[in-house]
């Protein structure tokens, strides 16, 4: 995965009618397959919770399937790649303490995640308005890109990958 440019005015819109569109497509069908179920197999006298659970998780499922039609979409791609950021992001941070051995051991790979990391990291607080995480991520960005050789500062980012980030980890498990 690359970094690559979105416009975050786009981004927030999509992800709000996303979002919106995902609610009530699920709030839909739980409430309407929970009243089918409890109208044709319910008891009259109450005790329904299964049948209405039972549509809560049919409407959790034909909402999943419906967003599976659209996830190759166009029109979702910046959706897609910010999610797809955000998993990344959250790999390296599990793994952050090996991570942080490496640069301590001043292994190149492991400073070319964590630069990537932080510059992820500060893209997805700029599209998500978060200011007070950017400002300090900024601070920290600015200490860990002064520890770094001149090399690595001026390189492009890598291409990450996961299993990329696996595979260093692993060198400096306990």
């Amino acid at each position: 995965m690359q970094i690559q440019e979105v416009d975050k005015q786009h981004y927030l819109k999509l992800s709000r009618k996303v979002s919106v569109v995902l609610m009530v497509c699920f709030a839909v069908t739980a409430m309407l397959s929970g009243q089918f179920m409890v109208v044709m197999w319910g008891n009259p006298e109450g005790g329904n919770f299964y049948l209405n659970l039972s549509g809560v998780i049919i409407g959790v499922l034909i909402s999943g399937l419906l967003f599976s039609f659209y996830k190759n979409d166009s029109r979702l791609t910046d959706l897609l790649y910010v999610f797809r950021l955000k998993r990344i992001l959250a790999r390296t941070t599990n793994r952050m303490h090996k991570l942080k051995k490496g640069v301590a051991a001043d292994d190149n790979d492991a400073q070319r995640i964590l630069r990537f990391y932080y510059e992820g990291l500060m893209q997805v607080y700029y599209l998500e308005s978060n200011e007070y995480g950017h400002s300090e991520l900024v601070k920290e960005r600015d200490v860990f890109i002064e520890g770094l050789s001149e090399p690595l500062k001026d390189e492009a980012l890598i291409d990450l990958q996961p299993e990329f980030i696996e595979d260093v980890a692993k060198r400096y498990s306990d």
